[in-house]
């Protein structure tokens, strides 16, 4: 069971990160996930973040990572990636996408940020039932003996199977500070690849491509005001584009400056 991840979202209990919906989530798989949460109900909100996809990642700097992860999903290379960079450079986007591509390709995917403070090491037990495991902030739970146990014990079941264990921290493994030395070097094992940040450059060119794919048209006057007012990292940037465009459906509003000026003092206050 894991946080659904969504900025709007406002619960405090822990959610299973499934589309339960889905139609490549097979009868069995949706059994598994019951049984897993011990209920016949599963509790809302379920869905991946709707932004999250490798279409919408711009990879100028990232394209090798990004085309691992594309082969990934045909079971190539290792089944234990770890992938690492600052805080904002997609690490996350990154996991949520492959999620999404686990269920394009009729396989159940589990997601969980290990930084959340309602985690516990027992969310990442039993996990058979997931052909893919995506732990993002990894690097929260270093040093603390119970955690890395139990993420040893998951590697470990993963290498005995034929499913795909995905991490990412702020850190390549070595420098992520686990005391249990088994652990970092299992963790460095497979595929481990540095996510760079976008840089001045790029950023407008990320946005553009993100609003773009939400079918978007946002002129020079918008894009230059977002990167004038609003603080200038992407996960600012790319979460505050999201609600303009759910509010912009909402009320059937094309994106203007007084528009976009008005939200974003209400969304960002």
């Amino acid at each position: 069971m894991v946080c659904c991840g969504d900025h709007r979202c406002q619960c405090n209990s822990l959610c299973l990160f499934l589309v339960y919906s889905s139609p490549g989530i097979s009868s069995g798989s949706k059994s598994w996930v019951e049984g897993l949460i011990g209920t016949d109900q599963i509790r809302l909100p379920l869905r991946l973040k709707e932004s999250a996809s490798l279409e919408n990642f711009f990879c100028e700097g990232n394209r090798e990572a990004v085309g691992f992860l594309r082969s990934l999903i045909a079971s190539e290379g290792p089944r234990v990636v770890f992938l690492h960079g600052p805080d904002g450079a997609g690490k996350s986007h990154l996991l949520q996408a492959y999620c999404r591509l686990t269920l394009h390709a009729s396989k159940v995917p589990f997601y969980a940020s290990l930084g959340m403070q309602e985690s516990s090491p027992e969310m990442i037990n039993g996990l058979e039932g997931a052909d893919t495991v995506c732990l993002d902030d990894v690097d929260a739970i270093a040093s603390e003996s119970r955690w890395e146990k139990a993420l040893f014990n998951l590697f470990e079941t993963v290498m005995e199977s034929d499913r795909q264990l995905i991490l990412a921290g702020r850190y390549p493994p070595v420098h992520s500070g686990f005391a249990l030395q088994d652990l970092t070097t299992r963790l460095a094992s497979g595929g481990v690849w540095a996510i760079k940040p976008l840089d001045e450059d790029e950023l407008p060119q990320a946005l553009r491509l993100r609003a773009g794919e939400r079918g978007l048209e946002i002129s020079d006057l918008v894009l230059g005001y977002l990167l004038r007012r609003v603080r200038r990292d992407s996960a600012t940037l790319f979460n505050l584009l999201d609600q303009i465009d759910e509010q912009a459906f909402a009320h059937q509003r094309r994106l203007t400056v007084p528009f976009v000026r008005d939200l974003a003092a209400r969304l960002l206050d």
